[in-house]
């Protein structure tokens, strides 16, 4: 009885003690993405987060012992976020075109609403992942991603089955990889090339959206 006694005192400390930490994890990564918006990634040092969190830098280090930990944590929230907008656009649409058309249009806002994720998943979706060496940051960041192009999929999928998106495309999983690609490299140009789409074809980033997803859903949409 006292052994079980003493359990149920020392659990609520714990839970307590984890709490407090990831709080504290929180913090630093509250704070990581204030310096990281201000002076870019690759300037950005353990110092300046420690000193913008009221921590001290080891105790930095002792949550993130690497650049990339801090790295694919960032993304992991970033990630996380898109996450939550891909499901709300799923959901909001009838047609697995529609669901399609929505989550692009999610991923957009997305880019509109947070520049400083956008640029992180940027650089995160350009390196070679290596699922059999990952850290748990990394597996995290990268769980979330698979959800989020999974979430094209099962559009696409509907799609095929509801008769809004063309057979032809096939199997939908890599047509799914090419919505992401088409989709993610056209905002970056619409957001990173705006003067130039102006000076040159008369184009503001809206209206390049605009006709980038008239395009895809030409594309995808079943003939009638």
């Amino acid at each position: 009885m006292a052994k079980t006694d003493n359990v149920s005192k020392i659990d609520p400390l714990r839970a307590r003690r984890d709490e407090e930490k990831e709080e504290r994890r929180q913090a630093i990564l509250d704070a990581a993405e204030k310096v990281i918006a201000r002076d870019g990634w690759e300037a950005t040092n353990f110092g300046e987060i420690a000193k913008r969190a009221r921590l001290s830098r080891s105790l930095v280090y002792f949550y993130f012992p690497a650049r990339d930990d801090l790295f694919h944590a960032v993304c992991g929230r970033g990630l996380t976020e898109m996450e939550k907008r891909f499901a709300a656009a799923l959901a909001s649409a009838r047609t697995g075109l529609e669901q399609v058309m929505a989550i692009g249009r999610a991923y957009y806002q997305f880019s509109l609403d947070e520049p400083l994720y956008f640029k992180m998943l940027a650089d995160y979706q350009g390196r070679d992942l290596d699922p059999e060496n990952e850290s748990a940051n990394e597996a995290e960041a990268h769980g979330h991603g698979r959800n989020c192009l999974t979430m094209v999929g099962q559009a696409l999928g509907q799609g095929l089955a509801d008769g809004s998106i063309r057979k032809s495309i096939g199997d939908p999983r890599p047509t799914a990889v090419s919505v992401w690609a088409f989709t993610h490299g056209l905002i970056q140009i619409a957001s990173r090339k705006e003067a130039m789409l102006k000076a040159d074809f008369g184009l503001s980033a809206a209206k390049a959206m605009d006709h980038g997803f008239a395009l895809l859903r030409g594309s995808l949409a079943a003939r009638t």
